[in-house]
Order: C-alpha cells, then structure tokens, then sequence
C-alpha cells in the first residue's frame, strides 16, 4: 500500500472570504487546490490526516470538495503510530515549508523511510533562512524533498542553503534535495461568447477590448497599480480603445478609493472598473470574458505567479513584469510580453534583517522598483489593437499551462518525485542513525530531567492504597485518567489495579510486563511499553498506587 500523510488540511479560503471578510492569500489558495487535487488525481492507496471527522468531511464537501473524494480521506491518530503496515509505503506532506513538523513527527513515529515533502511560497523574510538553518539539524535525509515553484525561487534557496552550509562546521550540509515544480492549476471550460455579460454590466461594446488584473490589492505587499493606470492613460491619450478591470481582494487595504482617486487624476477613470472582493463565480466570468490579462508584480514577497498561471489557463494572453516565476510561465512574444523590471540603486544597501519582523523595507522597495511604463503601455495597446495575435497568444498561453501546470500533470510529476525519494529512503537505517545531528531525537531527559526532584525506578515496588481500593470498587472513576487525545479506555486502569491487589510489592517493571502479557524489551512494541509505563504512571498520580504498603 502507498499512503499519503498530510499534515494539516485547511478550508476554501474564498468561501472563508464570503462568509467572513478574511483576506485570500495565495499560499492557502495553493494548500485549498492541493488538496483538492490530490484526491482527484492522486494515485496513492490511502490519504490520512490528524484529525478528520464526519463532521470535518461535511464541511470540505460545503466549501466544494465532492463527497466521493471526501471519502478517500482517513483520520490518523495524533502523534502516534499511522494505521500503516511495514512493507507499506508512506509519504509525509506539509502544504508549506515547514519540513522540520514533520521530521518531528517521523522520529517520534519512528517512520524513517517515510520521506518528507514541503514546498515553498513567499521566502523573502529571514524566518525562512532560520527555517532552513534549523532544519539541518531536525534530520532530514537525501530523500526528503523541497519543491521550488520557479526557477528564480529555487536559486534564492540554493544561495540561502550556500551561505548557511558555510557558516556550519564543516560536515554540515542541508540535506533535502531541491527540485522545480510549478503550482498547479485547474483548466477551466471557456465558451467566450462576444456580446458577454461582462461587457453588459460594464456598458462596453462586444468589440471593445477588456484588460484584466486579477489579485490581492496592495499597493506595497503585492503590486502597486498605479504604474498600469498611469500606462493606461498613455494609450487612451494616442486614441487605443482598451477598458481595464482591477479585481481582488481588498479587505486588508482597502485600496479601491485610491485606485479610484487615481484614475479620475489621469483622467482614465471612465476606462476603468475597479472589482473589489470578487466572488468565485464572479471571477470565473472575469477570466472568460476578458481578452487579456495584465500583472506589473514588483514585491519580492511574489515567488511563482499564481494568477498568471489562472489567466493562461483561460486562454489569456498576459503582460507581466518580467518578474521570478513570472517568466517561467510567460515566453515573450509567444504566450504574451515581458516588460522590464528594474530595481532602484539602494536595494544594495538593505539586508535580510531589515524583513524579520515588519515587511517595511521590503515594501519600500517594491514601491520604488519600476515596471517599464513606456513598453507596459506599447504592449497593451499592440494586443488590445490586434485580435488576431490576441488569438494566437492566447492559445499558446492555454496550452503551455494544461502541458506543464494543469492538476492532473503536477500530481503526475509530485508521484514520480515521491517515488524517487521512496527509493532513496531504502537506504535509511531503520532507526534513524542515518539522520546527522538529529536534535529531536536527544533524550528529553537531558534537557529536563533536573526539573523534577526524582525519577521513579524501574524496580520502585507497587502497592495499591485505600483510594485505589474505593476507585477499583467505583470503576466508573476511571474515566477521568484517560488521555485527552485518545479514546477512553479505564479498563486498563482497572486491570492493572487488580494486578497490583493481588501481588502487592511488584516492580514497576513487573506491572508492565504482566500488563503486557510478558511481552517487554526487544520483542516488544515501544509504543505498547510506552503506554503501559503512562497508564502506571497515572495511577501514581492520583494516589492509587504507592511505593509505600499501608496497613
């Protein structure tokens, strides 16, 4: 069997946004999509996840999963062993970079040849090399992997990785392997229908040309539009017909007024339509009916392009920045145009630290880093004036998304990287020696032993008190030591209190191995041991069980 362990599942954020006004953020509009696409076209035997209920899957199905895939996901115990076999294959998945959660939860499950998977979004803030630094020492293996969405993103991590390894004691490498995987999307049906509905709400005629930016608006943390209402301007004054919508989220920075003011200043405001918080259905019409898609992204906090890809999918031609992951998806001149980005002369002067915390510095530069207005505008206007090329780069665009991003292609090439890492992880000694400088699996006794007075023996003699006597009469009592995070279970209690009645003075080894019916040291499961060492330890601490005999 191959299962896939997923470490959190999150909800539709744009059914969150509806309901509650909360910002979308591209990052949970990845881990939503990925869910989604792995129960659809995920070729693995089981999914499992900390946490699922019936209730949880009727609420995945409300916010758009189909019950079928719903059903393929199975609950896992928290922070214990998964319901797997030892010949079955498992694979670790975290929707974003926190690789060292789940080598945490590997050691703890003692699962060493189940490899780990991550990927990264925004990475322009110095948690993230302290991310990466601390995952050195969490042990992670060859096998584990950190997928990069583009190119420019994947050498910002190997640079960040180049400076951390020469700042280790020699040895010291960062050992999960990189590998280039753009962000999925969905290819959508389109019927574009020329006397559309968008035009009709926007009293446009069918043969005006609509362009479209799709996206967080922020002026400072995403991309500032200003610059494309200023291009805008240019091409109405030389006589190009173009109507431009703005649409996305605008519960953070209510940007919308602004955008507005701006417009009427330039006098373009009767060719522009700003959209603020468009609802999914009202983005899908969006996307259908307008004829080009248009990003001047300028922040760093920017890594793959997700609305790009979204706007290709559609069939869209688009001008972007030539911008990271931006021009991995766009090919100048054959899906669309890249215009130049040029960053001011003082970004030499900021650091990493500068963006610890605040996103001050790193929003200052963005609003100083220019997107060609000139070529912006030249840009426009050539495809606004020609359908045509419109047409040609369009179908470009749809196709290079649905060969290289579509869900189906990106799921495909997640399994063959799994597989390869699965292979690796053969390699992998079983308890993990194989894992350099593994803090995690330090003794927590080391650290904390000096906390406590005294530790208990393991040949520390068991007696049962009066209380115990009343609580084993009342077993009923027995509930309130079981564990919050498990099903209840006071029989163990009550037979393990009977053991103690009847042979008074056993050793704490003894009760453990009796509870266990002899089973204890190398034949043993670590887990049942464990277990029955907490079960004891619980009638300790309510005063049922004492190293003391009373009369």
């Amino acid at each position: 069997m191959k299962a896939l362990y997923l470490e959190k599942i999150s909800g539709n954020p744009e059914r969150l946004q509806q309901k509650s006004s909360q910002t979308v953020m591209g990052a949970k509009v990845f881990e939503w999509n990925l869910l989604c696409a792995l129960l659809e076209h995920g070729t693995y035997d089981a999914y499992f996840s900390p946490g699922v209920t019936e209730e949880g899957k009727q609420q995945l199905v409300e916010e758009g999963l189909s019950a079928e895939n719903v059903d393929r996901l199975s609950p896992a115990p928290l922070g214990s062993a998964l319901p797997v076999q030892d010949s079955d294959q498992v694979v670790l998945l975290t929707p974003g970079r926190h690789l060292d959660l789940l080598a945490n939860l590997r050691s703890k499950i003692q699962k060493y040849r189940a490899p780990i998977c991550g990927f990264i979004h925004s990475i322009n803030s110095a948690r993230f090399v302290l991310a990466l630094l601390q995952q050195c020492f969490v042990g992670l293996f060859k096998a584990d992997l950190l997928l990069c969405s583009s190119r420019a993103g994947m050498q910002t991590i190997d640079m960040y990785i180049e400076e951390i390894e020469r700042l280790l004691p020699a040895g010291t490498r960062y050992p999960a392997r990189r590998a280039l995987v753009p962000l999925g999307v969905s290819i959508p049906k389109v019927e574009r229908d020329a006397g559309s509905a968008l035009r009709l709400r926007l009293g446009l005629k069918a043969a005006d040309c609509v362009a479209l930016y799709c996206g967080r608006l922020s002026q400072a943390s995403k991309c500032d539009l200003g610059p494309l209402l200023v291009a805008l301007s240019l091409l109405l004054h030389r006589g190009a017909g173009l109507h431009l919508v703005i649409a996305g989220d605008d519960t953070q920075t209510q940007e919308a007024p602004r955008l507005r003011v701006l417009a009427n200043e330039l006098g373009c405001q009767k060719s522009v339509t700003i959209w603020p918080n468009p609802s999914v259905a009202e983005k899908h019409v969006l996307y259908s009916e307008a004829d080009i898609f248009v990003s001047p992204s300028d922040n760093i906090q920017e890594t793959f392009g997700l609305t790009v890809a979204e706007a290709m999918a559609y069939g869209l031609p688009c001008v972007v920045s030539d911008w990271d992951g931006y021009r991995d998806l766009v090919r100048d001149g054959e899906n669309g145009f890249l215009v130049p980005s040029i960053f001011p002369t003082y970004i030499e002067e900021l650091r990493l630290c500068d963006s610890t915390i605040s996103m001050l510095q790193e929003d200052a530069l963005a609003q100083s880093t220019a997107i060609d207005v000139g070529i912006l505008a030249e840009k426009l206007e050539q495809l606004a004036a020609n359908p045509a090329l419109r047409r040609r780069l369009g179908q470009a665009a749809r196709q290079y998304v649905e060969n290289n991003c579509s869900w189906r292609v990106v799921v495909r090439r997640y399994e063959q990287l799994w597989q390869e890492s699965l292979e690796a992880a053969q390699t992998v000694d079983s308890r993990g020696k194989a894992a350099a400088h593994n803090l995690l699996v330090s003794p927590l006794e080391k650290y904390f032993g000096h906390y406590a007075k005294a530790k208990r023996d393991e040949e520390t003699k068991c007696f049962m008190t009066e209380e115990g006597q009343k609580w084993l009469q009342r077993p009923g009592r027995l509930y309130f030591l079981s564990q919050m995070s498990s099903v209840p279970c006071p029989q163990k209690f009550a037979d393990m209190l009977r053991n103690i009645a009847e042979r008074p003075g056993l050793s704490v080894v003894d009760v453990v191995k009796s509870s266990l019916n002899g089973s204890y040291g190398n034949g043993a499961d670590p887990a049942s041991v464990s277990n029955a060492h907490w079960t004891l330890a619980r009638l300790f601490k309510y005063g049922l069980v004492s190293d003391k005999q009373t009369a």
